[in-house]
């Protein structure tokens, strides 16, 4: 359906064709303050949009060491933290820690990884990442508990446990070796029971980033994204990354600006780091306006994203694609609005809320010449009752008669959501990451379990205020957890892309 689109869409290089910017684009039946010409929420995007704060290195140069700046969820969910070393040559030690519990307090197992990566290409469908190989040669495993220790034993095959010794005696705090390439000959390679694989490393980019505090203060600070993971375990020994996971931040002595960092940067494989907790709030308490923290990526594009609760239940959705990693060539927006159902406590992922977005319309807006021919070629002209042109507003609620656009609205998507307190950022929220196969969260079962990046609270009512409010009135105190969280469900309307 909308891979002919998708198709289309980014096979142009007639960059100069560009005359409509994000500044230019207006959603008259939407009422969100991004349209106001006080709004910070567009003037945060509007500085994304002219690349300001972000310069990607290419190639990328990633000797030395990378930390997690947070507790990263993998969907599942999974709880990790990672610390990885790369040293001139590119061989590499890579430690990840696995832990029980969403503030990444309680540590579950390690995990001791070396061996070397190869850089490859540039690639052309991730812009400005580069390909890579790698090899392994060892990877040795601690469990901290008996629970842990039983549960990997009981996911190694009985072949496996013979071959790492460790048929009859798997303790906590022993080290067991499930990657073992002796001599160059004899290969051990248990990993995949216990659903590893670091195809990570097949894509890799690395950029700087900048900001300037509350204070004024200038913070930099360099970052290393590698490739995504499957959110099915089952398939992540055969996927190749299409996008990235978490960034990891590249370890610098003394980093006041980064608490979690400094605690990564001091664990081991024996002792992992435990992190401070971040102030969260469950259920999310949906209000205010809220925008990307930088240029996304996605596979085969770029994204900027705001979104708007209303506090009524109603809510906004403003997507507006790029074809580069510093989002300065817009291709089209995305408008949704729509009802939710009342957030409540996950019970799948701790520190997660779940709510169900239903979409009741939809608005689009051309903002490249090849996007309008793209589009008048595959709807024949007759999408939204008219021929397409470069820079109105289109309501593409019914798409009866655009049959190349499918039918997107109206719909109900399952999300996952996080909201939480950032030292650097401030007020954040976390939305439900998409499958990884490119399905859509239209059924219970496919709600996600983890994260995409956060969006940051730029205007309207502060939900800590909301919080506080009903905490007066009813006498009771909210949870506070810590957890990323996501919303990819629109993302699915983005089936101008289908991922």
């Amino acid at each position: 359906m909308m891979a002919k689109l998708h198709a289309f869409m980014f096979g142009f290089l007639a960059l100069d064709s560009l005359v409509v910017s994000y500044r230019d684009v207006i959603s008259p039946d939407m009422v969100g303050s991004i349209w106001g010409p006080g709004s910070g929420c567009r003037r945060r995007l509007s500085f994304l949009e002219g690349g300001d704060g972000t310069e990607i290195i290419l190639p990328p140069d990633i000797e030395g060491e990378w930390v997690s700046s947070s507790c990263e969820v993998r969907s599942g969910p999974e709880f990790v933290t990672r610390k990885y070393r790369f040293n001139s040559d590119l061989s590499f030690l890579l430690l990840q820690f696995y832990y029980s519990d969403h503030h990444c307090e309680q540590p579950s197992y390690s995990l001791r990884i070396r061996g070397q990566v190869h850089l490859r290409d540039a690639s052309l469908a991730d812009v400005g990442a580069t390909h890579a190989d790698y090899d392994l040669d060892r990877i040795s495993m601690i469990s901290f508990n008996l629970e842990s220790a039983d549960r990997l034993r009981s996911a190694l095959n009985s072949t496996c446990l013979k071959e790492i010794g460790a048929s009859d005696q798997f303790q906590p705090n022993d080290r067991v070796h499930i990657l073992n390439l002796v001599h160059g000959k004899h290969l051990v390679d248990c990993a995949a029971d216990i659903g590893l694989s670091l195809h990570e490393l097949q894509l890799i980019r690395q950029q700087t980033m900048s900001r300037r505090s509350d204070e004024g203060k200038r913070l930099e600070w360099t970052e290393l994204l590698l490739g995504d993971v499957h959110s099915d375990v089952k398939s992540r020994n055969t996927y190749r990354p299409k996008t990235f996971q978490t960034p990891l931040r590249k370890h610098v002595e003394n980093d006041k600006d980064c608490e979690i960092c400094q605690e990564v940067h001091k664990g081991s494989e024996g002792q992992p780091p435990v992190l401070p907790k971040r102030t969260a709030f469950v259920p999310a308490p949906l209000h205010g306006e809220w925008a990307s923290l930088t240029c996304e990526a996605r596979p085969m594009y770029f994204l900027t994203r705001h979104f708007i609760f209303l506090g009524n239940t109603t809510w906004e959705a403003h997507y507006h694609f790029y074809s580069d990693p510093n989002c300065r060539t817009p291709i089209y927006s995305l408008s949704l609005k729509g009802t939710h159902s009342q957030p409540e406590p996950s019970k799948n992922v701790p520190g997660g809320t779940i709510v169900n977005l239903h979409s009741l319309g939809m608005l689009l807006t051309p903002q490249h010449r090849d996007m309008v021919r793209t589009l008048n070629m595959l709807s024949k002209g007759v999408c939204a009752g008219k021929a397409w042109k470069l820079g109105p507003t289109y309501d593409v609620t019914d798409t009866a008669e655009c049959t190349s656009l499918g039918s997107l609205v109206p719909s109900t998507e399952y999300e996952l959501v996080k909201i939480e307190v950032d030292p650097l950022y401030g007020l954040v929220m976390f939305l439900g990451q998409m499958p990884s196969d490119g399905s859509g969260k239209y059924e219970e079962h496919k709600r996600p379990t983890a994260y995409q990046e956060p969006l940051v609270h730029c205007e309207g009512e502060d939900p800590r205020q909301r919080v506080q409010n009903n905490t007066n009135h009813n006498g009771c105190s909210i949870c506070v957890v810590s957890m990323w969280t996501w919303l990819g469900s629109l993302w699915c309307y983005l089936l101008v892309v289908n991922m």
